[in-house]
Parts: structure tokens; C-alpha cells; sequence
């Protein structure tokens, strides 16, 4: 089974540099897509998710890439992406 990382390594470049926060990147077997997400929350995203695929899904965060991943249970082959700013810690 292929990590995050692995599958990140694996998108073409175009998509990558499209990256957005605000935006939600899905692979979709051999179809990419994207769309709008501004000030969706995790929820209204899993949501959506689940409207379009009937399944639960979780959010994995990778801070350090400033990605989230959200992967929906049953669909290995799904890959969702959401770009997001880390929010710093106050000290």
C-alpha cells in the first residue's frame, strides 16, 4: 500500500504547482479534478465526500507540507488534497 508521500510523488507537476488553500485536488483513478472550498470546514468537506461516494472519510495532516489529506474509507484509489496554513502556536 502506497503512503501519502508516495502518491504526492506521483502527480504531475501542473497539478502541484496549482495548489491552493481554499481548493480541495482529488485523483480519481486517472482523472484529476479540483474546486472551490473557501471556508468550508473539515466537516462540510467529508460531507461533500460523502454525498458524492456514500462513505466516512478522515483527515490526515502533514503540517510540515502544509497538505491535508482526506481519506475516504473503502477507495483506495481516491486520493483527496487539501492545501491549508498551518496555524502557528501562540506563545
Amino acid at each position: 500500500m502506497e503512503n501519502f508521500q508516495e502518491k504526492l510523488a506521483q502527480l504531475p507537476t501542473e497539478i502541484k504547482r496549482a495548489w491552493s488553500v481554499g481548493f480541495v485536488f482529488v485523483k480519481e483513478n486517472d482523472h484529476y479534478w479540483h474546486f472551490p472550498a473557501r471556508q468550508w470546514s473539515e466537516q462540510q468537506i467529508q460531507d461533500y465526500f460523502f454525498e458524492r461516494f456514500g462513505k466516512t472519510s478522515t483527515f490526515k495532516l502533514y503540517p510540515e507540507l502544509k497538505l491535508k489529506h482526506l481519506i475516504v474509507k473503502d477507495m483506495p484509489a481516491l486520493l483527496v488534497v487539501v492545501p491549508y496554513e498551518p496555524r502557528k502556536e501562540s506563545i
